[in-house]
């Protein structure tokens, strides 16, 4: 297996019989009664064989990417030695001198709908591009991301469709390729009124101000300015 796995590493080769995944249906906390498939969670079971390699895989890139600083510090989740508490740490110590000193504060929070189901694949390989990850890496992940499957088998079906963008739930490559796709919305250029953090695909922006329609007026230009930047 040592040896299959460093072939793996050294040639970029990501195995096709370890890229079919059979998605489990998992009903989210209090939708129950709901008729809405957005009711379930997809969690993808992946061959375990296959998940060493991607642990392999994704290891290597995150040390090289903190190795280089190359990801935003103000990402808190799927990160070394951050969590939600340092998240709310950070928020406060932006908030609470501007409230002593009676400054209005707008905080505005967006949640990526479906983040990992639609993680878009060519930006997760542009931010491995820009980061110079090496060539080995690079293919690996490339190869990864193609002809994936999906597989829902219950005892009155079997449906098989063919994946073409998305992080599988329940992968180990999935958090880290979040991570590098939302990179360049982190590092959008603000004015200095405003602080941005991250924790996953949740997001913060917090704006200061003088009075409420000053506030108003910086969120909706930093609002603008995530909304072209998504894109």
């Amino acid at each position: 297996m040592t040896a299959i796995y460093n072939e793996c590493l050294k040639t970029g080769c990501f195995p096709t019989n370890w890229k079919t995944a059979r998605i489990l249906p998992i009903t989210k906390p209090g939708r129950e009664d709901s008729i809405d498939p957005t009711k379930y969670r997809p969690i993808s079971l992946i061959n375990t064989v296959g998940k060493v390699i991607e642990k392999l895989l994704i290891k290597r890139i995150m040390y090289h990417l903190h190795k280089i600083e190359f990801l935003n510090d103000n990402q808190y989740g799927f990160t070394p030695q951050k969590n939600a508490i340092d998240t709310a740490m950070e928020a406060r110590k932006f908030i609470e001198p501007q409230l002593e000193k009676g400054i209005v504060l707008i905080m505005a929070g967006l949640d990526a709908k479906g983040a990992f189901d639609s993680a878009w694949w060519p930006a997760i390989l542009k931010g491995l591009r820009e980061a110079k990850c090496p060539r080995n890496l690079y293919y690996l992940t490339q190869d990864y991301l193609k002809e994936r499957k999906a597989v829902i088998k219950t005892s009155g079906f079997n449906i098989e469709r063919s994946i073409t963008k998305g992080c599988p739930q329940g992968s180990c490559c999935g958090p880290g390729f979040w991570n590098i796709q939302q990179d360049p919305l982190l590092n959008i250029t603000c004015t200095k009124h405003t602080k941005v953090l991250a924790f996953a695909d949740d997001l913060a922006i917090m704006v200061e101000a003088q009075s409420i329609g000053e506030a108003e007026k910086f969120a909706n230009i930093e609002l603008n300015n995530f909304r072209v930047g998504a894109r």
